[in-house]
């Protein structure tokens, strides 16, 4: 396999281990950005985020495509950063109540920025140039069984955050913590739940 496809799939997972640290620490568990309504719109934008890297997953990583389906990844590459940029833009105003954004979880956004940027770099520039005409077959063939099986999982994964992020929109949901589920659950074993 190309040394361009394998970077580019180790700089996926350091980006998915990343991303997801910032996903469940900071944005639901720290912060609870899905149940402050001046942070609706920044969770939407996760949520954006989320859908869209699952059809970029299929195009750029599931197999090697070339002709419509890599200018489709193209595409929607661009609407991620797009959707990206607006996250940037609303930051400011949605975490203005908590002080902004800290230091660690900006390092975070900044570090999962870098590593989906080298990997989509790479993914692209090992790419034939041939593959980039419009005549080009649509699939060139395929990185191999582990690199599906890598790409299914971020297929998986970014299903269930999307999901996970719709669910959160419901405020019943969205106040769920603890306490709550102890309570549901006549559960008294945990701390939070004695609290």
């Amino acid at each position: 396999m190309n040394q361009l496809i394998i970077a580019g799939f180790v700089f996926l997972n350091l980006f998915m281990i990343v991303g997801a640290v910032d996903l469940f620490y900071f944005h639901i568990w720290k912060y609870k950005l899905h149940a402050r309504p001046e942070s609706r719109f920044e969770h939407k934008l996760h949520m954006t985020s989320a859908v869209l890297m699952v059809p970029v997953a299929y195009f750029l990583y599931y197999q090697n495509f070339g002709g419509y389906a890599l200018w489709v990844a193209v595409f929607l590459v661009v609407a991620g950063f797009a959707t990206e940029i607006l996250d940037v833009f609303s930051e400011g105003e949605s975490r203005e109540s908590l002080g902004g954004l800290t230091t660690g979880e900006l390092a975070l956004h900044v570090a999962a920025t870098m590593l989906k940027v080298v990997s989509f770099a790479f993914m692209f520039v090992a790419k034939p140039i041939s593959a980039w005409s419009l005549n080009s077959p649509v699939v060139l063939g395929t990185h191999g069984p582990i690199t599906e099986i890598i790409a299914l999982n971020v297929i998986t994964g970014s299903l269930i955050v999307a999901v996970l992020h719709l669910a959160l929109l419901n405020p019943t949901v969205a106040s769920l913590n603890c306490k709550t589920v102890c309570h549901f659950t006549g559960c008294s074993r945990f701390a939070c739940c004695k609290n």
